[in-house]
């Protein structure tokens, strides 16, 4: 909860917008949820079982319908840090329902992930992408493509007609996490360049 406060506040403070909804979505396991499919261990011993699309259901039908049966002209952005990252980019392949998504530091070293983005669609207007300059900086081989990795998934996005950006943010991984997911939701709010 201290860190949502803080992207929060972080949020009020640069956003040009002076009305939002801020929601924030649980999961149960990092791993398993937030992988949109399943992959070996990257670290240690934890698999990935792949339950993104049984989550992005979930937030379909508890945050997103019930939203817009209430409110038709709102736009949805979702945003997530690390692996959660990554869920949002994934999922805005698999729905039209986000206006714009901020992956930040996303795992898109994630097995055969920038294979799926070159294979799909993305279905978002607005995408915003940010990395760590020190992040690819490790010693695990599968982690250190991630700079190559996110800059082939940035590339990839000009294909389309949508507005987006990316980022590189000072530090590895665990620097300003808040602070980064906040620049991210305020890009997207402040963003009015959307193509037809």
């Amino acid at each position: 909860m201290p860190l949502l406060e803080e992207e929060l506040s972080h949020i009020k403070a640069i956003t040009q917008s002076t009305d939002f909804l801020f929601i924030t979505v649980q999961v149960d396991s990092w791993n398993d949820d937030l992988s949109p499919w399943v992959a070996e261990p990257i670290f240690g011993d934890a698999a990935f079982a792949g339950n993104a699309e049984k989550l992005l259901t979930r937030i379909k039908n508890e945050v997103i319908v019930p939203l817009l049966s209430e409110h038709q002209d709102i736009k949805i952005f979702a945003g997530g840090y690390s692996l959660a990252g990554l869920f949002v980019l994934w999922a805005a392949y698999q729905t039209n329902l986000f206006e714009g998504i901020a992956a930040v530091s996303p795992s898109v070293w994630f097995p055969k992930f920038v294979d799926f983005v070159h294979n799909n669609k993305i279905l978002t207007n607005r995408v915003y992408l940010s990395l760590g300059d020190k992040e690819a900086k490790t010693h695990n081989q599968i982690l250190a493509q991630v700079a190559n990795d996110i800059r082939d998934v940035y590339t990839s996005l000009e294909d389309y007609r949508l507005s987006s950006i990316f980022v590189w943010n000072q530090g590895n991984h665990f620097k300003e996490p808040a602070l980064r997911m906040a620049k991210g939701f305020s890009w997207l709010m402040n963003n009015e360049k959307i193509h037809s």
